[in-house]
């Protein structure tokens, strides 16, 4: 055996000579010709690649458990993708909430001992203002009307008079600040410091609502203003209604009604026996005893062939009445539900609606007028906060969309949820409450309410 580096003789795996180990030489697996089968350098030249000449090819060896732990991280990093997406960009349940309000500028009128007072939304333990008169409006900006000696004076969220009881009648608040009222048994409008902005000198004033114009009239005749009190359109009309945000009024003539633009000008002729507000592009109208629905430009999107005026959907379902039965329909007016409930409620934040089978029992139905929770209540409302107030045994109660009872039957009667969380609702013996989504009256005990300024909302 001779070294591989020097070649000369051995006579240990230490070469002598040269220092070289050839150990590693020695023990390899001898070939056929008695030579070591270690691998030798590749002294071949790159012409030898261009004839053909291929290189020895080496084997691989896979280290199969760092194969199987390198794939196993893999996993784990796609997966914490997924988890993370989904969580950030997954689209989010929605908590039920209900869109109609309670509370007026954070205040509530109520009737106790034989008077009207006010709470307010953030402590309901006592009374802000102690009842103490006769009648009250709901609060605006700050600002209420009450009752006093047979006129209105103007009254701040502490009770106290910014007026003295001056006002024979108020109306509707209006957006731009003005309010009209009643005096000398004329009508003027004042602003919020309760000075004139419009002296009184019209018969009847209606609040200031689009295109920033009122109507009002005299002597029997309907017209419009504007904030400075000059007559925008003059009066000429039987009737005339609020200015929508589509910037057409409904007005009556000759005893038919038709639509006027901001000019004054005829936009849909008088032909209607009744005719209601635009609300994005559409009027219900009534034309020879029947409702149906109106474009801009008085073409019929619903023929006229229902029994009672109802509030279009344009975007869904509609609750119509034909004769005494209620249907659904679309917005082209085609039925999605036919007329066959007694009653019927309209789609709440679960997609159902209460109604009423011709045997005098309510439940509740999807879209498609299946009912979903059975008919088995005296009566019912609409779904609002994901509950709903349903009659049972001559008491009220609330259901989720699973028709569980989630909070007792233990009142006299009991409105839908408001968006300020609370239901208005009467116990056994008369007294009125507020109660939250668990049943909680949150109303002082020593209050002793016996009403609210509040509208039913079924």
């Amino acid at each position: 055996m001779v070294c591989r580096v020097c070649k000369r003789e051995l006579d240990s795996p230490i070469c002598s000579f040269c220092g070289e180990d050839n150990s590693a030489y020695i023990n390899a697996p001898q070939n056929k010709t008695g030579s070591s089968s270690v691998a030798k350098p590749d002294t071949r030249k790159k012409s030898d690649f261009k004839k053909g000449i291929k290189p020895d090819k080496k084997k691989v060896k896979i280290d199969f458990k760092k194969l199987v732990r390198l794939v196993a991280a893999i996993v784990v990093v796609v997966l914490a993708v997924i988890i993370v997406k989904n969580f950030l960009f997954a689209p989010k349940k929605e908590t039920p909430t209900a869109s109609k309000q309670l509370f007026s500028s954070g205040m509530l009128g109520v009737y106790s001992g034989g008077e009207w007072g006010f709470v307010t939304s953030s402590d309901l333990s006592d009374f802000a203002i102690v009842p103490q008169f006769r009648t009250v409006t709901s609060f605006c900006n700050g600002i209420a009307f009450a009752y006093i000696d047979g006129k209105y004076a103007m009254i701040n969220e502490y009770g106290q008079l910014l007026t003295e009881p001056q006002y024979d009648s108020v109306g509707a608040f209006s957006d731009n600040g003005f309010i009209p009222v009643k005096k000398d048994d004329k009508w003027g409008y004042i602003d919020t410091d309760a000075s004139f902005v419009v002296e009184p000198k019209f018969s009847t004033a209606a609040a200031f609502a689009g295109k920033d114009m009122a109507a009002v009239s005299v002597n029997g005749s309907y017209g419009y203003i504007g904030k400075d009190g000059e007559y925008k359109i003059a009066p000429q009309f039987d009737m005339a209604m609020d200015f929508s945000s589509d910037g057409y009024a409904a007005i009556k003539s000759d005893g038919k009604w038709g639509y006027i633009d901001a000019d004054g000008t005829t936009v849909i002729e008088p032909q209607f026996d009744e005719a209601h507000i635009f609300d994005s592009g559409y009027a219900v109208v009534k034309k020879n005893g029947d409702y149906g629905v109106i474009d801009t430009e008085g073409n019929f999107v619903v023929e006229p062939q229902f029994d009672d005026y109802f509030e279009y959907n344009k975007d869904g379902l509609s609750v119509v009445r034909v004769g005494d039965k209620y249907g659904l329909i679309d917005n082209n007016g085609e039925y999605a539900v036919n007329p066959r409930y007694r009653d019927l409620g309209t789609f709440g934040d679960t997609k159902l609606a209460y109604a009423c089978t011709s045997d005098g029992k309510y439940g509740f139905i999807d879209k498609n007028g299946s009912f979903v929770i059975e008919p088995k209540y005296e009566s019912a409302g609409n779904f609002s906060m994901g509950i709903a107030p349903v009659k049972k045994d001559g008491l009220w109660g609330y259901i989720d969309s699973e028709g569980k009872e989630v909070i007792k039957f233990d009142y006299t009667y009991a409105s839908q949820f408001y968006s300020e969380g609370y239901a208005v609702a009467g116990d056994a013996l008369g007294a009125v409450m507020l109660i939250d989504i668990n049943g909680n009256n949150m109303l002082g005990a020593d209050l002793n309410v016996d009403e609210i300024m509040y509208k039913t909302v079924r």
